[in-house]
């Protein structure tokens, strides 16, 4: 997990197991150190679950395509009205997700803080 800490009055981002810790960068300001922290936790995050669906696909890739197929027609079938409202509520429910995500990256980034 990477972590941006302050220590000795400097900006630092860590790359931290719970075990072992090794600086990354010294930054500027803190601002930028939380950021950049939480920016490369980010991208480690979507790295996961990327490969996580890569993996699935490719251990179960007749199941994922026919339930692929089957959500397809099940839209196709809806009416117009029916499709913008399952568009909508899954729109609403990606947003929430997302700040949920942001929320605990910045939790994690921000948890180890040392002032």
């Amino acid at each position: 997990m990477y972590k941006s800490v302050i220590r000795e009055g400097k900006f630092i981002v860590l790359l931290a197991d719970g075990v072992f810790e090794f600086q990354l960068m010294e930054l500027p300001t803190e601002e930028l150190a939380d950021k950049v922290a939480f920016e490369l936790q980010t991208a480690w995050d979507e790295g996961e679950s990327w490969g996580a669906y890569q993996v699935r696909n490719e251990l179960d890739s007749e199941s994922s395509t026919e339930e692929t197929s089957e959500a397809a027609r099940k839209i196709k079938a809806m009416s117009q009205a029916e499709r913008e409202v399952y568009y909508e509520k899954m729109q609403r429910r990606h947003e929430r997700v997302q700040k949920v995500k942001q929320a605990r990256r910045w939790q994690g980034v921000l948890s180890w803080k040392n002032h």
